[in-house]
């Protein structure tokens, strides 16, 4: 059941909502591109706005940095 939202509604909405989203779809560059434009509005601390984002689209460089970030997070014993 694909939702058909704007970049903004989709920015917005809660997560019960995004769980119903087909994440095997892939998204349009634009779509990223506007997706990016308004992130970059969001407030910082003291208007600092040191944004740094890295769109990757090949699967498995995806994979292999999804299990850096997962191993990362595990405490360390």
């Amino acid at each position: 059941m694909p939702l058909d939202l704007t970049p903004d509604e989709l920015l917005a909405t809660t997560r019960s909502v995004r769980r119903r989203l087909d994440l095997t779809r892939p998204v349009e560059r634009e779509v990223l591109e506007e997706c990016l434009r308004l992130a970059q509005q969001a407030p910082t601390a003291s208007y600092a706005q040191n944004w740094h984002f890295v769109v990757v689209t090949d699967q498995e460089r995806r994979a292999a940095l999804g299990g850096a970030v997962a191993q990362r997070r595990r405490p360390v014993s």
